[in-house]
């Protein structure tokens, strides 16, 4: 994966390129092994006078992409030093003021916007030519084989450290990952904060002034340690060998990821409920084909009559035919789908369709083995009461866990034959492609032998969360799938 690719990953994962104050260490640690395996290359020679067209109706050149690149890393440098400066001056007000306090003090989200804009920072490139983080990842995309891009992606990816070598090594990895975890509790609390304003006022932040105002909170509090952000990106460069490979690392920065896309998505106006109820649908009739199809193919990849590489090859001519939904819904990810419910609801419609899209059990899920990882995060929240007869199965807590192992074995075995397939294939495997078809045949084994869908297995699971959560064994087991997925991802290093 190249520097571009990165940087589009980035977009796309927190929905903004970022002020760097709350640091992507994942993506910093993907920059330098992409870096390690980049070999020099001829230039591609783009033709400058070729344009990209955008989704908003306008178009640029490449060497317009080039000085957009260079105009907002030159923004991206401001803004860094300016809110860093400013969360090192609030921690060390805030620490004169809760001298003598068990409890340390914290500044509320609109005093913190405040702030922000009595600093006078300059405008966001993006948002002067009303180009969204969507259509910017799109631009890059179309250049991640051109060298020149490549370079000012790296240098917005991931700017010059500026942190303290000598004080960046002496920060352990689990001080370091002690200091993730500390962030994603600290941004869970900026994300309450937000939720509970009210709408107007949600409406009122700009999607930028979303995520700036976080990473100034959480910056705040991280300084409140002891410690500088840029320190703590440094010293992730520092020990990139061993965090690479750390599953609690590779968690706390996915959470962050998650809830600044929460907290951003929070912000922004709704699609109207007819579009929602269109691209709820358009999931529930895909999510039908989808079923029906992981199942035949498991048929026959049980049966030898397919491999692992075909298999893949059917997962993704699969992906490739599913129909685009409805402009500006198709890219719906989790958080923008459960804000769409949570708005609406209370309409008995909106809620057959949610349930029959699946998402409801899907965003379960997630938040169940967050639940169970001991890590906390916004959970997805749960429909109104459906007070008609629900005939699920009964389904003994002894089952979930033996199921579990059972999705682990099964896993196991599929993850070994992906990795020998993809290492034969000619063609770079994806990994989101890759990802689906292991979970999917492992599921379809589990529902062979016992009988029960994943969807009953999701609800079973939650109803006995309380004994779940006890359980060596299923815990184990969870985390042990949560392992086999980062590493199909590691072998499969082509994203969408």
């Amino acid at each position: 994966m190249g520097e571009a690719s990165i940087l589009s990953e980035k977009l796309r994962r927190y929905g903004a390129v970022g002020v760097g104050i709350i640091p992507d260490s994942l993506a910093t640690i993907r920059y330098l092994e992409a870096a390690k395996a980049t070999q020099p290359s001829a230039p591609t020679g783009y033709p400058k006078e070729e344009k990209v067209a955008t989704t908003n109706g306008g178009s640029f050149t490449r060497a317009e992409i080039l000085t957009l690149l260079d105009e907002t890393i030159r923004v991206q440098g401001i803004v860094q030093a300016e809110i860093s400066q400013l969360a090192r001056d609030l921690a060390k007000e805030l620490k004169e003021k809760s001298e003598g306090k068990k409890k340390k003090k914290t500044i509320p989200i609109p005093e913190a916007l405040r702030k922000i804009k009595e600093l006078h920072l300059p405008r966001d490139p993006l948002e002067e030519r009303n180009l969204t983080e969507e259509a910017f990842q799109k631009l890059v995309a179309e250049y991640e084989e051109d060298e020149e891009v490549a370079a000012k992606a790296q240098l917005l990816l991931h700017p010059e450290p500026k942190g303290d070598v000598t004080r960046a090594r002496c920060i352990s990895v689990e001080k370091i990952i002690e200091i993730h975890q500390f962030m994603v509790a600290r941004m869970q609390k900026v994300l309450a904060e937000f939720l509970v304003l009210d709408q107007e006022t949600r409406r009122s932040f700009s999607h930028k002034a979303c995520e700036t105002t976080a990473e100034l909170l959480v910056s705040i509090a991280v300084e409140q340690l002891g410690v500088h952000c840029e320190d703590v990106e440094q010293a992730v460069i520092w020990h990139e060998d061993v965090l690479g490979n750390h599953p609690e690392f590779a968690r706390c920065t996915e959470q962050l990821a998650s809830m600044m896309q929460h907290l951003t998505g929070s912000a922004q106006p709704r699609p109207e409920k007819a579009d929602f109820l269109e691209a709820l649908r358009t999931m529930a009739e895909h999510s039908q084909k989808a079923k029906d199809f992981a199942k035949k193919v498991y048929e026959d990849y049980r049966a030898k009559n397919c491999s692992a590489a075909e298999a893949y090859r059917r997962f993704e001519d699969f992906n490739t035919s599913t129909p685009a939904g409805k402009e500006g819904l198709e890219d719906m990810s989790p958080v923008e789908l459960q804000l769409c419910y949570d708005e609406y609801r209370e309409d008995a419609e909106v809620q057959h369709w949610w349930t029959k899209a699946g998402v409801e059990n899907s965003l379960m899920m997630a938040a169940s083995v967050q639940s169970l990882m001991k890590s906390g995060g916004a959970t997805a929240s749960s429909p109104p009461e459906d007070k008609t007869d629900k005939k699920g199965k009964k389904i003994k807590p002894s089952e979930i866990v033996e199921m579990q192992e059972l999705m682990v074995d099964e896993m196991k075995r599929l993850c070994e034959a992906c990795r020998e397939a993809a290492k034969a294939s000619s063609k770079a495997w994806k990994a989101d492609i890759a990802m689906q078809m292991v979970q999917a045949l492992a599921s379809a084994s589990v529902e062979r032998r016992y009988g029960c869908s994943p969807e009953e297995m999701t609800m079973a699971g939650l109803q006995n969360a309380p004994t779940l959560q006890k359980n060596e064994r299923f815990v184990r087991a969870t985390e042990k799938q949560q392992e086999i997925i980062m590493t199909v991802a590691t072998f499969c290093p082509e994203s969408n």
